[in-house]
């Protein structure tokens, strides 16, 4: 389906790629922002409607927005469908994150949704696993094989990744800092789950959901991915 790709052939798709050293500074600008409201004014951060439900809608507006412009450029096929997955993806996280509108527009339940959803919220992911805990630990994975296992098996294996064919699938080294920084936020929950102590560590920083701010930085993930993949596009049809 796909040709074999050399060495060379790779190089030359990651080059003219986003700024990595740009997005680790803005994951550190955003988690400081949060550090800072959690120690001063956690109830900020807190709510459908505080800044962590809030930085999560725009950031999935935004990749929606991204994902689609992709999509409708001419691409060849597998890419196009490859983009319209994704943006189906994050069309799917944005109405569940939102609740179809129900947390801004404040209407009431109903319909099939109140028949499964015991939170009164407009929602599926609510309801099982499968929709929620599961789904996000395969875009975990997804993110940690991408953005660390894959660019450490290509440095060592002379420029050969886990999966190099498609050069698109595979996101760069530029996606890293949101996966270390998603991971960084979810500490005080992964830490109290431990039940080390009796003192809770989110209560310490604020007692919000950390679990909130490693979506926020999942979310971005999906922004300096599809940045990168359309800078990495149009440096290839530049030198085509």
């Amino acid at each position: 389906m796909f040709r074999g790709m050399t060495t060379g052939d790779v190089q030359q798709q990651t080059r003219g790629d986003i700024s990595a050293l740009a997005v680790w500074g803005v994951c550190a600008l955003i988690y400081v922002v949060f550090m800072w409201f959690a120690f001063t004014n956690p109830d900020v951060l807190k709510g459908e409607l505080g800044l962590l439900e809030n930085t999560q809608t725009v950031f999935l507006i935004i990749a929606l927005v991204l994902a689609i412009a992709l999509a409708v450029r001419k691409q060849e096929k597998w890419l196009r469908w490859w983009l319209i997955l994704i943006s189906v993806g994050v069309f799917y996280l944005l109405t569940e994150e939102t609740s179809w509108g129900q947390h801004y527009l404040g209407y009431e339940m109903g319909g099939f949704f109140s028949s499964f959803n015991d939170q009164g919220e407009n929602n599926i992911h609510n309801s099982s696993s499968w929709f929620d805990q599961k789904p996000r630990a395969i875009l975990l994975f997804g993110m940690i094989l991408g953005t660390i296992i894959h660019p450490l098996v290509k440095r060592f294996r002379n420029g050969r990744g886990l999966f190099d064919n498609p050069w698109w699938l595979a996101p760069t080294l530029v996606c890293l800092g949101p996966v270390v920084f998603s991971q960084i936020g979810a500490l005080p929950e992964r830490i109290d789950d431990l039940n080390l102590s009796s003192m809770s560590v989110q209560a310490l920083t604020g007692n919000y959901r950390s679990s909130e701010m490693e979506e926020v930085y999942m979310y971005m993930f999906f922004i300096t991915y599809l940045l990168s993949l359309g800078r990495r596009l149009k440096k290839t049809a530049g030198t085509a």
